[in-house]
């Protein structure tokens, strides 16, 4: 196992990397086979390898000619954070790759006290001068702005950058907390949601199991993030066409509630509606239809008469209604049917054979006798 070199340094390392750009001073403390140097960070980019032309030259053979690029990244208008990704766009990864805080890393947005290791004989701390401030003595700020990069690159459809910061989310939360802890599910709920936006689907199921399991686990089993998740996995399942999959995550959040619950609750009326949905997208109209009158039921005895949610459900009841009629009953086929018999009837009107009248007339002697219809008609005009 390779040895690398280290660097005395009496300073504490802090939990978290707050810049304040003009007042405090970023540099690198790098250590290579000519000895140990500091390198003040001021500038926007810095390529970093053993290339003469590079902005910081790694003096050692065994680092790649353009090894690393160095990044300031502003997360407030005050605040800047720095991101070294292993090599540059034109050259590609270095040939050792990066490794930060003894891990192998693409990228990584550096805090206070970050070791890099370029190869076995270079290596370097980051350090900001004074030490960073804590947001409250917690890690909250720094992951936040992580978080809000994420969204960012994602917005730009840049996804496998925005799983980078993720990535880094999840392992600061790993280590501050614990493994098996709410922060790291929540962390993995968000990789997996990335992940779902970019139809891999597969590996979306897989961190949503294991941060269901996670919240399962450090929650119980029936806190309420447990059973949002459960219907967050159940959504992605319903666009899947993975409806029993589906289905049976519902069941599960509708028992939790039940528990917790009155039988009566609202919020067993929205497990009831959930499950109609899905119903409705397996065509087992029925079955919809019974939800969704247990469900109003529910909310006519809870909420208060007009309320936007027995509106919605009786919408809801009469389009299953509709679904359930006889295709004959149904408006696109009576309106054409009773076309077609208003038209015969007025056809059989019109060309139909007329009868002729029959008339009496009574002659002098008092009998009677019949005569047609036009001699009918000349008397009585």
């Amino acid at each position: 196992m390779a040895t690398y070199p280290k660097i005395d340094s009496s300073a504490n390392l802090q939990d978290l990397t707050v810049v304040e750009c003009g007042f405090v001073e970023h540099f690198l403390i790098l250590q290579d086979p000519q000895g140990q140097q500091k390198i003040s960070l001021n500038q926007q980019n810095y390529i970093l390898g053993r290339s003469p032309e590079v902005d910081i030259i790694l003096r050692s053979q065994s680092v790649s000619r353009e090894h690393a690029l160095l990044s300031a990244i502003s997360v407030t208008p005050l605040y800047q954070v720095f991101q070294l990704s292993d090599g540059t766009p034109e050259s590609g990864k270095s040939t050792n790759g990066l490794i930060i805080n003894g891990e192998l890393r693409d990228s990584w947005i550096l805090m206070h006290g970050d070791e890099i290791v370029f190869s076995s004989n270079t290596m370097a701390i980051y350090r900001i001068a004074p030490e960073p401030p804590y947001a409250g003595g917690k890690m909250g700020v720094f992951l936040e702005w992580l978080y809000e990069l994420s969204q960012k690159e994602r917005k730009f459809g840049r996804y496998n950058v925005a799983e980078n910061y993720l990535n880094q989310v999840l392992v600061i939360s790993q280590r501050l907390y614990g493994e098996r802890q709410p922060q790291v599910a929540n962390c993995l709920l968000e990789i997996a949601i990335l992940n779902f936006s970019q139809n891999l689907f597969d590996k979306a199921e897989a961190l949503f199991l294991e941060a269901v399991d996670i919240l399962k686990e450090s929650l119980g089993v029936g806190h309420p993030d447990v059973n949002d998740a459960r219907k967050e996995l159940a959504t992605i399942y319903n666009s899947q066409e993975m409806y029993e999959k589906a289905e049976s995550l519902l069941l599960q959040v509708l028992e939790v509630k039940q528990d917790l619950f009155d039988d009566e609750h609202p919020e067993v009326a929205a497990s009831l509606v959930d499950l109609a949905a899905i119903c409705v997208s397996r065509k087992q109209y029925q079955m919809a239809k019974s939800y969704y009158e247990e469900a109003l039921k529910i909310y006519k005895k809870t909420l208060k008469s007009g309320h936007p949610d027995i509106l919605f459900i009786q919408r809801k009841l009469a389009n299953t209604k509709q679904k359930l009629r006889p295709k004959w009953l149904s408006l696109n086929l009576l309106i054409p049917m009773s076309l077609l018999l208003l038209t015969g009837l007025v056809a059989y009107s019109f060309f139909a054979p007329r009868a002729d009248i029959t008339c009496i007339k009574v002659l002098p002697d008092g009998s009677v006798r019949s005569i047609s219809g036009d001699e009918c008609r000349r008397i009585s005009k």
